[in-house]
């Protein structure tokens, strides 16, 4: 039986990469940073190995040894709620970069498949666009062969925004008219494994629904019966004032608040493949 690495199983992408990997004849691995994180694990996967891939010092030879397949969903979370100082460059880059020389080093991998970003190309100056690119180049030429799958948004980020339109703050950046397609992260899930028997070098794909960004707001405040509140729109100046602002003090917010003034900038749409919509999603979880 072959067996797949997955990486950033505890993220909601992650576990819905072990429910789709569930159902197909593989023995699974997966990596958490802690013994709890691990435990937590132990029901859907095969091996658990605990390390922390932006530390060097605590991958070993075993964790590759024997592994035919990586996946990887690592990548540092975008919700604001999470405190952790590490950058983008240290985990989304540099993270998966540790995995990848190991299993060159010590591993008879076959293929790496990566979750990057769709039109990261387009946004060099951003951080967390920029681990994304470099890590994909990175891979294409390590000479293993490798699938980078690109969704523009996955359904999950949303419900970080779910606290904040409960207490009625919701707020649009800019005039929110620019458009993009999320998809849910159980379809990316699907090609993820789809991918494993794939020659397809690079996979994007989007949901089946495009959505200006105020729309997603609005349906996010919606979700939560908030959905006849005016959504305030906050001018790129106040928003660029604020950004200079947290730079000085917190690096790791800057990049994520960077980010998602980023992306309501110019249109993000992905070739459509999902088939689940978004309200449905929200509807699910509220």
């Amino acid at each position: 039986m072959q067996t797949i690495l997955v990486l950033g199983s505890t993220g909601s992408l992650g576990s819905s990469i072990l429910e789709v990997l569930k159902q197909q004849p593989y023995k699974v691995r997966a990596t958490a940073r802690t013994p709890l994180k691990a435990e937590q694990l132990q029901p859907s996967v095969d091996e658990v190995i605990i390390c922390d891939p932006t530390d060097p010092e605590t991958l070993s030879p075993a964790l590759v040894q024997g592994v035919d397949y990586i996946i990887s969903a690592l990548g540092k979370s975008l919700s604001l709620s999470d405190s952790s100082r590490t950058s983008f460059h240290e985990v989304d880059f540099q993270g998966n970069l540790n995995v990848l020389q190991l299993a060159q080093a010590h591993g008879q991998l076959k293929k790496f498949i990566y979750v990057g970003a769709f039109s990261g190309e387009k946004h060099p100056h951003v951080a967390y666009f920029k681990a994304h690119e470099d890590f994909a180049r990175a891979l294409q030429h390590s000479g293993i062969a490798a699938t980078i799958i690109k969704p523009p948004a996955l359904f999950s980020a949303f419900l970080n925004l779910l606290p904040m339109a409960r207490k009625g703050r919701l707020a649009s950046i800019g005039d929110g008219e620019c458009i993009t397609n999320p998809i849910h992260e159980q379809e990316v899930a699907e090609a993820c494994v789809q991918a494993l028997t794939s020659p397809e070098k690079v996979m994007e794909l989007g949901g089946p629904v495009t959505y200006s960004r105020l729309e997603l707001v609005q349906l996010v405040g919606k979700a939560v019966g908030k959905g006849n509140r005016a959504i305030p729109k906050v001018p790129y100046w106040v928003v660029n004032s604020f950004l200079s602002m947290v730079r000085l003090v917190n690096r790791s917010l800057y990049e994520k608040a960077a980010f998602f003034v980023e992306v309501t900038k110019r249109d993000c749409v992905a070739p459509i493949k999902g088939k689940l919509k978004l309200e449905d999603y929200l509807a699910e979880h509220v």
